[in-house]
């Protein structure tokens, strides 16, 4: 996990509670005017769904790149709204979240997967 990712989360994990739309950011809006800026760095990155508007992208020494600057699903308010709930209902801590990416992703999968069936991705 990028440093960045990590101390993000980790603020937000332990704040407990959905930020909204951060117009105060430097990038607002990196996806669409009114997003939820709660999950800025991913939990699911890099989850290869094209569904979500995400599509991998050659790099220029060739290796594959998920972009999802065209992502718009874990920024719509009621999806991140549901992820902190979940990840408040399982205790889930930055570090689970690092484990699970080294480790094995099924945890990560599986909430991923009960987001989308609540949520399914919707391309603008």
């Amino acid at each position: 996990m990028h440093p960045l990712a990590r101390e993000h989360l980790k603020k937000v994990l332990s704040r407990k509670e959905v930020v909204g739309s951060d117009e105060s950011c430097e990038y607002y809006p990196c996806h669409f005017v009114g997003q939820d800026c709660t999950w800025c760095f991913c939990p699911f990155y890099p989850c290869g769904d094209e569904q979500t508007g995400g599509t991998w992208k050659r790099a220029k020494d060739g290796s594959l790149v998920w972009d999802c600057s065209l992502c718009f699903w874990i920024h719509r308010s009621e999806v991140a709204a549901r992820l902190m709930q979940i990840f408040k209902e399982r205790g889930i801590k930055v570090e689970d979240i690092e484990r699970a990416e080294r480790e094995e992703r099924s945890m990560l999968n599986e909430i991923f997967e009960i987001l989308k069936r609540e949520f399914p991705p919707k391309r603008r």
